[in-house]
């Protein structure tokens, strides 16, 4: 059970770099198309670069551990690798830690911590429990707040499920420290080359456990996560047309979709609450967008382009494509039917980052030389940002669930792989060695949480049982009170 207690504390993050500020300061082959080598790059707005504006991020302490229990190394990398990822703190080195006792039950030293500079401590660890299982315990401290932890967490889970666990005690933890729970408890999907043929992986938010999830011997694309936490692609066997088909969260059972379409289905998107279907569909010789129903029933064209794929929802209900005409030879960025990328540049690969600065729309546009690079507007296309510059060529955007994070594929310094940008600090780190298309992250369906049993003592031990609701299974933190 997660207990967590702001009240007046009088500790913030004060975030002065943010998506406001830089605003107010500046598929397939078919998506890899180049910008004229005439083309303005001024349009695309200024470049943001960290450390331009004064920014103050906390200093946060993850206190070490002395025990050698695989399960307690597990979490706390996992954790400490998340904050770090997350861009908003600045991480107390191990090295520093002052002298004690560091146990699964040892009081934390504030005042020893406080004396390094530490606006905030954090202390995960794990032992062993009865059954095979494991106890996981996630504290956290303000100095300004006294002695009590401000976030305290005690849970017990099989060993299989530690790093899912670590996830989701880092999204409320930073609930706790910011106010806004994370979005670690979540999965990337992307589709990628394997031999001759393509093929659907999925992996953590950090880049760990990386697996192949389709057939060997076919060629599959367009990954999506749908209702009930399936993994839904499009799939095509020995030059066959491309079809719809899922996997079943909970028994890996593969199902077909039927959609009344003779051509191939390139791509698909569901809406946030999965109850909406889109899909990018060949025919007459180009292809459409069509909505529908989550089952794929009651499908309507929507684009009016010749050429129209890879189709993503916002949390509100818009729709943004890929739309084009091979008479003018390029692609742009259409929002619910309205072109808002620059005439002038190839677009693709559209997302939508819904942040605490409000809904941003961010996709790749072609820079010449057959590369890419991201740029960042509002979903009207007001307020054009560039995200990269002159560092490989750069692809596929798409966001974390919380909105700080953007996971792209780059090319950058040829270390080729799957980096995350955060959209906090700017700061942007490598987190898998492969790269790949139509890239999506979500989170974990409330299926996938691994609170199974609340540790013996711990108060309403049925709160955050796997079975109780739907939905997402990050962001479990209470809000501040």
């Amino acid at each position: 059970m997660a207990r967590l207690s702001l009240g007046k504390i009088g500790f913030s993050l004060i975030f002065v770099t943010s998506l406001s500020a830089a605003f107010l300061s500046s598929a397939s082959a078919e998506e890899k198309g180049n910008a004229s080598e005439s083309s303005d790059e001024n349009i695309l707005g200024e470049l943001i670069v960290s450390g331009t504006v004064k920014e103050h991020f906390a200093k946060v302490a993850i206190l070490k551990s002395n025990s050698a229990l695989y399960e307690d190394v597990v979490v706390r990398n996992v954790v400490r690798k998340d904050l770090d990822l997350s861009g908003m703190f600045r991480l107390i080195p191990d090295s520093k830690a002052p002298p004690g006792a560091y146990g699964f039950n040892d009081p934390v030293d504030i005042k020893a911590w406080q004396a390094l500079g530490a606006e905030a401590m954090v202390k995960v660890a794990a032992r062993s429990a009865k059954n095979g299982k494991v106890e996981v315990l996630g504290l956290a401290y303000f100095p300004s707040a006294g002695k009590e932890p401000v976030y305290k967490t005690t849970l017990v889970v099989s060993k299989s499920n530690v790093r899912k666990t670590a996830h989701q005690i880092t999204d409320d933890l930073l609930g706790a420290l910011t106010g806004r729970p994370g979005g670690f408890s979540s999965r990337f999907a992307f589709s990628g080359p394997w031999g001759r043929n393509q093929r659907v992986f999925t992996a953590d938010a950090d880049g760990h456990g990386l697996a192949p999830r389709s057939e060997l011997k076919s060629a599959s694309i367009g990954p999506a996560f749908g209702p009930h936490g399936a993994l839904y692609y499009s799939r095509s066997k020995n030059y066959a047309p491309y079809r719809i088909q899922y996997r079943a969260l909970a028994t890996d059972e593969l199902f077909h979709l039927s959609l009344p379409f003779k051509g191939s289905v390139y791509s698909l998107a569901f809406d946030k609450e999965k109850k909406r279907l889109a899909v990018a569909v060949a025919e007459n010789g180009g292809s459409a967008i069509y909505v529908g129903d989550a089952d794929g029933s009651k499908m309507e064209r929507v684009s009016k382009t010749k050429l129209a794929t890879h189709p993503t929802f916002a949390p509100d209900g818009k729709l943004a494509w890929v739309g084009g005409s091979p008479e003018r030879g390029s692609q742009r960025i259409f929002v619910d039917g309205k072109a808002v990328s620059p005439g002038a540049f190839t677009a693709a690969a559209p997302t939508f980052c819904d942040t605490e600065d409000g809904t941003f729309l961010v996709y790749a546009v072609g820079v010449g030389g057959g590369r890419q690079d991201l740029v960042m507007s509002s979903p009207t296309g007001k307020g054009l940002t560039r995200l990269t510059q002159n560092q490989g060529s750069n692809s596929y955007p798409a966001c974390s669930p919380d909105g700080r994070l953007l996971a792209f594929f780059s090319t950058r310094k040829s270390e080729k792989g799957l980096y995350v940008l955060s959209l906090k600090r700017w700061t942007t780190k490598k987190i898998l060695g492969r790269v790949g298309e139509s890239l999506r992250w979500e989170p974990l369906p409330r299926e996938e949480l691994t609170r199974e049993t609340a540790a013996p003592g711990s108060p309403a031990q049925s709160s955050h049982t796997a079975h109780q609701s739907s939905g997402p299974a990050c962001g479990l933190a209470p809000g501040p009170t």
